[in-house]
């Protein structure tokens, strides 16, 4: 018995025959599209290609699909196939999508700039690749938004978040122009005797630039007024931002903060060297500026950590854990502290690059360079060489004088050897 064709079908074969018979490209009649490998939505997918299950689509549809999700820099590949009834996609995420982070955005918090910046773009979801158009379209939805907020003609710079291994792990957005500052801190619910210290760093937080970690620095500021005294249990609130407002072309944002408990004050009781260390215990407790008994000063506490951690990092140990643990015994208000360190193998210098550099100029600057290939890397080298050329050349016509320049260094964990890009960039004319 012959099955009547539905109608649906008739129309979808009548669309394929007037395609045929016009001279057009064939077209298809997929019933479903379908999106595989990956986590973002059916439907935000299907309506970023701009495609619709039942209509008519040509191979060249499909294909410009196909480019237009590669293009993004979310996939590093993207297959369709088509079996009469459903079109797939088969995509491959990108490994080299990042994370989007935000700078000095003071009227929201990250998760909702995010929302916020997704209303806009299409596939953004806090994450994208560097090189791609998604990096200046989240950049003009910023601009847009901040308009909203009466910041015209905001200038959004982009920065690279690094790892240890100078690897990217994210990306920064930040507000350019115009600039953003504290316009004022206020530190709330301390005791009197922290009046004086307090209000200095209320003071002083005042018309700074917020950029970077800039609440995290005002708490340790606050910290470190206490922590002076060995107040190391002193907790407060996270620095928080007021509403900012537009004046005199700056976006000035109050910022409030407030101390929850004082604890008190902490005396060390002993002090420990652990791991693979460059001195006995008895070396250390000599050196140590710290001594059982003291005031469990955090000054003095982080300088004796720099002083364990400087001889690895200039000997070659770039891959050295030095891990400093403060036990409080809070019942009778004193504090062990311990270093344990790991120090690794060493390293030594590998292979060297001058990027922006004539010949004339490495010429001029590599004597300087006091790392040669094989010696033990000494990562403190790297801003002296600079510093060593402008002293020297002082009084003498400098061919970079006012330049600047960026280090980056990579360690091969399999030949223990370190390389270093050394870009120059000459002074904004």
């Amino acid at each position: 018995m012959r099955v009547r064709p539905s109608a649906r079908l008739l129309l979808g074969l009548l669309v394929i025959a007037s395609f045929g018979r016009s001279g057009v490209a064939q077209a298809y009649l997929p019933q479903a599209i379908t999106f595989s490998g990956s986590t973002f939505t059916q439907a935000e997918l299907l309506a970023f290609t701009g495609l619709r299950a039942g209509e008519p689509v040509t191979r060249d549809q499909m294909q410009t699909a196909t480019n237009k999700l590669t293009a993004t820099g979310l996939f590093t590949g993207v297959r369709f196939s088509f079996d009469g009834q459903t079109l797939t996609f088969e995509l491959k995420p990108s490994p080299a999508v990042v994370p989007v982070q935000y700078d000095n955005f003071p009227w929201w918090d990250d998760k909702a700039l995010n929302t916020a910046v997704a209303a806009q773009v299409p596939l953004f979801h806090g994450a994208l690749y560097p090189g791609g158009p998604m990096r200046d379209q989240v950049s003009a939805a910023l601009t847009a938004l901040l308009a909203a907020k009466g910041v015209q003609g905001a200038t959004i710079a982009t920065s690279a978040v690094g790892n240890e291994s100078h690897d990217q792990v994210a990306i920064r957005y930040q507000i350019d122009l115009p600039p953003v500052v504290v316009e004022s801190f206020r530190i709330y619910d301390y005791s009197g005797v922290w009046t004086r210290p307090l209000e200095a760093v209320e003071k002083a937080a005042a018309g700074q630039k917020i950029e970077g970690s800039m609440r995290d620095k005002l708490a340790d500021l606050v910290r470190a007024v206490y922590g002076s005294q060995g107040f190391i249990a002193m907790t407060m609130t996270p620095p928080a931002w007021g509403q900012p407002r537009v004046a005199d072309g700056k976006v000035l944002v109050p910022v409030t903060a407030s101390i929850t408990s004082e604890g008190g004050q902490y005396r060390v009781a002993e002090l420990h060297l652990e791991g693979d260390v460059f001195m006995t215990q008895e070396q250390f407790a000599r050196s140590a500026k710290l001594h059982p008994g003291d005031v469990a000063n955090q000054d003095v506490w982080k300088q004796m950590r720099e002083m364990i951690a400087t001889p690895y990092r200039t000997q070659g140990y770039i891959d050295a854990k030095i891990d400093a643990v403060p036990v409080l015994d809070r019942a009778a208000h004193t504090v062990d502290y311990t270093i344990t360190v790991q120090s690794g193998p060493v390293y030594h210098m590998g292979k060297l690059t001058m990027v922006n550099l004539s010949d004339r100029q490495k010429a001029e600057v590599v004597p300087y360079w006091q790392l040669r290939e094989g010696d033990v890397f000494n990562a403190d080298l790297i801003p002296k060489f600079m510093a060593d050329y402008h002293k020297s050349r002082a009084e003498q016509l400098q061919s970079i004088r006012g330049w600047s320049f960026d280090a980056k260094w990579s360690g091969n964990q399999d030949t223990h050897t370190v390389d270093v890009v050394l870009t120059f960039t000459p002074p904004a004319q």
